[in-house]
């Protein structure tokens, strides 16, 4: 069914305002929602009118098992909700462009016919945005929130110079294989076949779908439940949750059962072996967590698994001593810092990650080093194998590339090892509270490690200080404190220079 036509054909013009923005439909919770926008220069819909519209919609798609929800939003064209729009949709699918463009680089302009939108670009990010069609895109999405044209022009800006070099760089994209090995199927027990193919449960660090894991069950708990909506409302129903571990890691796990299945789930015990099928999202606990689909009954194959090991190609972290590295060959002498760097040991640090979104990215690299008595002394470099292919744009941003992070070792490694690194240290970093800690603590709990670390971030300090800037983020404040920032968007190279900073924000009065 064509539902705008339908609609169309039975109000006539009465509703043409109405703008059918989304149709949701969550099959977990048994609900549909339907938005339509409407201009602000529009007079606020009547009771009976809303009511209208709902009933033709119940008529119309009978949605006998979906609770319906409707919304009637009214638009409004300012120039703070547009701003914000502009980078929402850059975040969604321009990421590149939330770090070259910046407030002050896009002008907008409102009069009663339309909007326009005056992006003050360099005239590297306007060849980008040329060639990705950038401004039709923008012009479309904005008109579909606002109910208004939009017209975007974008200004190639000589003066502007881009931080990061991103002239000339070669992506090459990786079909990524997943590491896997051999287990004997048993018995299977739900759900039909798995191949006897499971992956390490330490690629596991995002949501994922259509996942096949092997390992050992332990805290297995049955809880019975009523279905409270939908045609089975009042029914009871059961779920099984347990912790798979292999020999990489371990996930939690969910099965909701259903009634011809529950005596197979109740003959399951504790450290049975079992292979399992399903996706991984996350779950009520905020961790990933395993909704199982398919369950068999298996056995190791040692052998194999122990190949496994030898074979790993992992390249070890890297750990320096930098006696060289000392602050009087930067700063003068050590008696110049304050108490805060002379009374503590701080663990300078930067990732870089897939993407900006802290829930489900994942960290490509992890720089620090460790200062103690104004001294730096400890160096700390690796590069972080993901699950998931490296963006195009994040490679261009980093000049990171899949085939560079090919054989680094996995985040369960690094975080495990980064923890003992910093433990008991104060943790600092550039943007750290907004950005690098979230991804460090969901890790590190993951395995179970809590970073609860006294934080410092030179963003924040750099904010308080006297520096006649605007803009706060590192190549700035690095360029107004005389600090020379090589490579940026490399962690090593960013943690570095974020301790410069430090210390130099910090130098006895």
């Amino acid at each position: 069914m064509n539902f705008e036509q339908e609609f169309l054909n039975f109000f006539g013009e009465k509703y043409s305002d109405l703008y059918l923005k989304n149709v949701v439909v969550s099959s977990a919770h048994n609900l549909c929602t339907i938005t339509f926008l409407y201009p602000s220069s529009k007079d606020n819909l009547k009771d009976e009118e809303k009511k209208e519209i709902i009933d033709f919609i119940k008529e119309k798609l009978k949605l006998s098992k979906f609770e319906l929800k409707i919304k009637f939003l009214k638009v409004y064209v300012e120039e703070k909700v547009i701003r914000k729009t502009i980078f929402e949709i850059f975040e969604e699918k321009f990421k590149l462009l939330n770090t070259y463009i910046k407030n002050e680089d896009v002008e907008i302009k409102i009069s009663n016919l339309d909007v326009e939108i005056i992006l003050k670009v360099s005239p590297r990010i306007n060849d980008f945005i040329a060639n990705n069609k950038v401004a039709n895109y923008l012009a479309k999405e904005l008109k579909n929130n606002y109910l208004t044209e939009f017209i975007v022009t974008v200004e190639p800006c000589a003066d502007k110079v881009d931080d990061v070099d991103i002239d000339n760089i070669q992506i090459k994209t990786l079909a990524k294989k997943i590491q896997r090995y051999d287990v004997l199927v048993i018995k299977n027990i739900v759900g039909g076949d798995i191949p006897p193919k499971p992956e390490f449960l330490s690629n596991i660090v995002s949501p994922k779908l259509s996942v096949i894991v092997a390992g050992y069950i332990s805290k297995l708990e049955r809880k019975d439940f009523v279905i409270k909506k939908g045609a089975r409302a009042g029914q009871q129903k059961a779920y099984f949750s347990f912790k798979l571990e292999d020999r990489h890691g371990k996930i939690d796990c969910i099965y909701f059962c259903p009634k011809k299945y529950e005596r197979d789930l109740d003959a399951l015990e504790e450290n049975m072996f079992l292979l399992l099928h399903g996706d991984v999202r996350m779950g009520i606990t905020n961790r990933l967590t395993l909704y199982i689909d398919k369950i068999a009954l298996a056995s190791e194959i040692e052998a194999q698994l122990e190949q496994e090991k030898e074979d790993e190609p992992y390249k070890e972290v890297e750990i320096e001593r930098l006696g060289a590295l000392e602050q009087d060959n930067m700063f003068g002498k050590v008696d110049k810092y304050n108490s805060k760097i002379m009374n503590n040991t701080i663990v300078v640090f930067d990732i870089e990650t897939t993407g900006l979104n802290s829930d489900i990215d994942q960290i490509i690299e992890l720089g620090a080093v460790k200062i103690e008595h104004g001294n730096i002394v400890e160096k700390f470099s690796t590069f972080v194998k993901p699950t998931i292919e490296i963006p195009p744009e994040v490679s261009e941003l980093t000049h990171i590339t899949n085939d560079m992070v090919e054989d680094a070792p996995p985040i369960e490694q690094v975080i495990k090892q980064f923890y003992e690194f910093s433990k008991d240290c104060v943790l600092c970093g550039h943007n750290v509270i907004g950005f690098d800690i979230k991804f460090i603590k969901r890790f590190g709990a993951y395995y179970d490690l809590y970073f609860d670390n006294d934080i410092i971030d030179t963003m924040n300090e750099a904010r308080v200080s006297r520096l006649k800037i605007s803009r706060f983020n590192l190549g700035t404040v690095t360029k107004a404190l005389g600090i020379e920032l090589k490579g940026a968007h490399r962690a090593w190279n960013d943690a570095f220079a974020t301790a410069q900073v430090l210390l130099k924000l910090n130098m006895a009065k």
